[in-house]
């Protein structure tokens, strides 16, 4: 019998702890929000976003701003009292992914989940992907950011504790529900730099033979077609 995720995440260190969000703050939160943000406008269709696993919200910051509407759920306290002495209108929720998500079925266009399934428990990513299917409408996407368990300084991380492949990743969102999944923005786990001759042949063959060990990310992107409705 496998364990409760509750007993799970007690074993993991430094998840929900202050210092990995002040660690994870930069200037480029929001330049960041607005490159999730427009992949979700040019990829999704319009209606409400949920950003799982939020942090201090800047993505959530970042809709707002731009008049779009966005939930976020957070495991931590202190990130959304955070999150919300930036700006007390944030909707930003806490809330264990590991429990079921506090939304109606087919109650949103988006589901952002940025840099998240890496951090949780293999249980509790599950859960948090067959919820997304559920709360997702018809049409509705999922984009997940994670890096690869292939990419040497991210597999280094202590709280990367659920690293996947491009493939593998794939399959737990077919698992959740999802049957059109692809990855994007495979990255190589290595470069020559920009001016070595070789660096062009080798990004060349990636993208003909995008073979997973050579890839730094495992970015997918997973909609809710008609036919598995």
């Amino acid at each position: 019998m496998s364990e409760h995720p509750d007993k799970i995440m007690k074993k993991v260190p430094c998840i929900y702890d202050k210092e990995m969000y002040e660690r994870s703050y930069s200037r480029d939160n929001w330049n960041d929000g607005r490159r999730l943000l427009a992949r979700c406008i040019r990829k999704g269709k319009p209606g409400l976003i949920l950003d799982i696993g939020c942090g201090l919200g800047f993505f959530v910051e970042c809709c707002y701003k731009f008049g779009i509407p966005c939930i976020g759920l957070e495991g931590s306290e202190y990130a959304v009292q955070t999150a919300k002495k930036r700006e007390p209108n944030f909707d930003v929720r806490q809330h264990d992914l590991a429990d079921p998500f506090p939304f109606e079925d087919e109650s949103f266009s988006t589901v952002m989940c940025n840099e998240v399934i890496e951090h949780l428990p293999k249980e509790v990513a599950e859960n948090a992907l067959r919820e997304s299917y559920r709360v997702l409408s018809e049409g509705g996407i999922i984009i997940v950011y994670s890096p690869s368990i292939y990419n040497p300084k991210q597999a280094k991380e202590p709280t990367h504790i659920n690293l996947h492949s491009p493939k593998s990743l794939k399959r737990e969102l077919k698992k959740a529900g999802f049957k059109k999944v692809r990855n994007f923005n495979k990255s190589l786990k290595f470069e020559l730099g920009l001016l070595n001759p070789l660096n062009q042949m080798i990004r060349a063959l990636f993208t003909l033979l995008p073979f997973s060990f050579l890839s730094a990310s495992a970015n997918c992107i997973a909609t809710k077609t008609k036919e598995e409705c």
